[in-house]
């Protein structure tokens, strides 16, 4: 592995990492100058680590080039540097370092949880420092540092794809670089659209920014636990569910229909199948809701759209209070956080694209055991699957499911029942955010013992690094200089 030019391009986004550092310190300047210590000690950590990595990696040589490998130690260890980094400023402001480290890969993660019993607590800054690190991780922090990358060829598919979640590799651009630059101009685009929406609902500029960013990073930080941030009007409720479901699909959708190919639309099935699912189970919610008598037929409609959408995208805003819910409606929202979003989009989750091909694959060994010599091809649409990628995906979801197994009885230990359990992992690993039992919307995560909000830290970057990364780097093979993949 070339690990002086891995250090090259860390030292960048740790570059980048301090830019960003620029805007919560305006903040602090005008609004609380208590805290410019926090983020000047900040800052001072993220320009000497990137001094120490430009050191050791050197200045970038025009034939470097990143191989598979060099892009997986990437991927993880620039999720691992921001995390860290975006840490420091909650540490200096007086969290405890797992506390810290918590709120930061939630952040990043977008997640969207939090230890801190009251967000009262948090100053503007702070504040500002929240939804600007889970609106960087919505679309992915290597997918945003990857447009300041020169050195990305062919072999480089890798770091793209591991942060869009694709199903096939399909390049919206002959080269990486370009189509992440559009895809990023596609994200502040409509981030820019949503926040004119919000501000002419007359909401303020700050609570505007603030739900922007939440929503098409399908975040969801900073809205649960009383934030005060209007929820309560028909427009604005219906401008987050419009954006949480543009950011739930696709986004090289989006690119090839700004080139005018609106064929795409007609040729992709997965956008297709996810609305179907939406509309499917919002209505079943909005039916045991209103046969419950928990709310009016209109009423359940509207609630039922609104938050099967939030919890499918796992963006996790939530417009009522769902533990005076019935359990048929947990149940269901529990379903949608495991499947998640549509590959390519900001949502976390299994991604309903592989569990449809996993469901097309059990079909094609159905008939297989009654037809052995029948000749089967697995399709997304009109395009044939490869067998590797069907069995790839079988073990990503093996995987997923072992993981998620042992993070369930590692939590249980903090005294959880097998449901509490269940729900804040599985609302962790989806980066969803709100669980569904005594962990709500409104519940604290500060209950949990250190040692459950370690388990949880882990369980939200298993879910945004889509468990290969994460178990590869830790493999000591992978980082013997013999290997040559």
């Amino acid at each position: 592995m070339n690990r002086r030019l891995v250090a090259h391009v860390l030292s960048r986004i740790s570059f980048v990492f301090s830019l960003f550092l620029l805007i919560p310190m305006l903040v602090a300047l005008h609004l609380d100058r208590e805290q410019l210590s926090t983020f000047a000690a900040t800052l001072t950590w993220s320009v000497l680590l990137t001094a120490m990595l430009r050191g050791y990696g050197g200045p970038k040589r025009p034939n470097q080039r990143l191989k598979v490998r060099d892009g997986v130690a990437l991927v993880g260890c620039a999720w691992f540097l921001v995390c860290f980094l975006g840490a420091l400023p909650y540490f200096f402001s007086g969290l405890g370092v797992v506390d810290a480290l918590f709120e930061s890969v939630s952040g990043f993660t977008t997640t969207g949880i939090t230890v801190v019993p009251s967000l009262a607590a948090y100053s503007p800054s702070m504040l500002s420092w929240r939804f600007l690190s889970h609106w960087a991780g919505g679309l992915g922090v290597v997918l945003l540092f990857i447009t300041i990358m020169p050195q990305i060829n062919s072999q480089n598919s890798y770091l793209f794809n591991t942060e869009i979640c694709t199903v096939t590799v399909e390049r919206t651009l002959p080269k990486i670089r370009a189509a992440a630059l559009y895809i990023t101009g596609i994200y502040l685009g409509f981030t820019l659209l949503e926040l004119v929406l919000f501000l002419l609902g007359g909401v303020s500029l700050y609570d505007a920014l603030n739900l922007s960013f939440a929503t098409m990073s399908t975040g969801g930080f900073l809205l649960n636990w009383g934030s005060g941030v209007p929820l309560d009007s028909f427009y604005i409720e219906g401008v987050c569910l419009v954006f949480m479901l543009i950011a739930s699909m696709n986004f090289s959708l989006y690119y090839k229909a700004f080139r005018g190919e609106w064929q795409v639309f007609k040729e992709e099935v997965e956008y297709r199948y996810y609305l179907g699912l939406l509309l499917v189970g919002s209505l079943a919610l909005a039916a045991n809701l209103y046969a419950t008598g928990t709310m009016s037929a209109g009423e359940s409609l509207w609630q039922g759209f609104f938050h099967v959408v939030s919890i499918g995208s796992t963006t996790g805003l939530m417009a009522d209070d769902l533990q005076s819910w019935p359990p048929f409606a947990h149940y269901l929202l529990l379903v949608l956080v495991f499947i998640g979003g549509c590959s390519g989009s900001t949502s976390g989750g299994v991604k309903l694209s592989r569990l449809l091909l996993m469901l097309k694959a059990s079909w094609a060994e159905l008939l297989r055991s009654l037809h052995p010599r029948i000749v089967y091809a697995i399709k997304m649409g009109e395009k044939e699957v490869e067998p590797r990628l069907v069995g790839n995906i079988t073990r990503f979801f093996f995987l997923y499911m072992v993981a998620f197994v042992i993070l369930t009885v590692g939590i249980s230990l903090c005294g959880l029942s097998v449901m509490e359990s269940i729900g804040i992992i599985a609302t962790s690993m989806s980066n969803a955010g709100p669980a569904f039992s005594m962990f709500g919307s409104t519940s604290l995560y500060s209950q949990l013992p250190a040692f459950g909000r370690v388990i949880l830290i882990v369980a939200m970057l298993l879910g945004r690094l889509e468990l290969f990364t994460l178990l590869l780097i830790f493999q000591p093979s992978f980082w013997r200089q013999k290997s040559t993949w």
